[in-house]
């Protein structure tokens, strides 16, 4: 029987992560999926632990192997692969809740082109919650409204979280940026919601997310300018494919994401690529924007303070999140 739903995970040395993500899967009350999981060249034995679990698992898992040609070409490599009408992401770290792929399937079926529920970095909490979603938290919104709560609420609406229809996906040729290490997620849904007509939110958390400290997210390198280049693409796309939402995304998306390369390179403690970013990016510019349309009180004021001296910037971000992170 061809499943409703595949489920990609894209994996790299996951050997310690990856089963309980998988448990998350054979948990699930929705039985009518596939997952499709892309080792991207691993050198720690993650792929022998997938093939284990394969062995004795009830799930349909087909696993595919490439060289480490990065986390883009490997979600690309699962949407092609795919057999199911719609798609959903699963990073090798994180959970589902166990009702999460039944509410969101059933949601679409009423005839949305998309649908999201919120994350949990609690990940226990979603593993051991036994509560069935309530259909009562489903609730439907026009699209500019969620585009304007996936730009607001970043950190509890991440890509993971949507439902996307793969015939939408192909019409419009979207895929993720080869060769992006940062934002590709960012970048890939906004495209998908440009397109989009209705969305319905489930104001659930169905997502168990691990900040792994292993991550490509916690390394501090130049590349993290990705995410800033991937948002100047996705503004352009945004004014030619979904206009009316155009003007919001460029006074806080763009900014917002500008903002966070600039605190990524400060708490990181990188003054030179720091620097190199102001200068390349025109970054004041910006921080202008976001003193006007930022809705958060840090940034504001670290916004601000931007604007009276980049160094201010720089030493008052640094000394925020140590005293956030103690």
């Amino acid at each position: 029987m061809r499943p409703k739903i595949s489920v990609i995970i894209p994996c790299f040395n996951s050997s310690k992560t990856i089963l309980r993500t998988l448990n998350s899967l054979e948990r699930q009350t929705f039985q009518e999926f596939e997952v499709i999981l892309i080792d991207d060249g691993s050198q720690d034995n993650t792929l022998q632990c997938v093939q284990d679990y394969r062995s004795h698992s009830s799930l349909q898992l087909y696993v595919h192997s490439q060289k480490n040609f990065g986390v883009s070409d490997a979600r690309n490599k699962g949407i092609k692969s795919a057999n199911a009408n719609w798609l959903m992401f699963l990073d090798a770290d994180d959970v589902y809740h166990f009702d999460c792929l039944r509410i969101l399937y059933q949601t679409i079926s009423r005839g949305c082109d998309t649908a999201f529920g919120y994350t949990s970095r609690d990940v226990t909490s979603v593993e051991t919650d036994r509560k069935e979603i309530p259909t009562r938290s489903v609730s439907g919104v026009e699209i500019d409204r969620g585009m304007e709560l996936f730009m607001f609420e970043k950190e509890r609406i991440h890509f993971t979280n949507f439902i996307y229809s793969k015939q939408l996906l192909d019409t419009y040729q979207i895929s993720f940026s080869s060769g992006v290490k940062y934002g590709e997620d960012l970048e890939f849904t906004w495209k998908y919601l440009a397109h989009c007509k209705k969305v319905a939110v489930v104001n659930y958390p169905v997502y168990g997310y691990y900040n792994n400290p292993h991550s490509a997210v916690n390394t501090i390198l130049w590349r993290k300018t990705d995410l800033a280049d991937a948002m100047l693409r996705t503004k352009e796309y945004i004014e030619k494919n979904h206009p009316t939402f155009s003007k919001q995304f460029a006074q806080y998306m763009l900014p917002r994401a500008i903002w966070t390369v600039s605190k990524t390179f400060a708490v990181g403690r990188q003054h030179k690529m720091f620097t190199i970013f102001h200068n390349q990016y025109h970054v004041r510019r910006y921080m202008k924007t976001l003193t006007q349309s930022a809705r958060s009180r840090l940034l504001k004021t670290s916004s601000l303070l931007y604007l009276i001296s980049p160094t201010l910037f720089y030493y008052s971000i640094q000394g925020i999140y140590h005293f956030k992170n103690r």
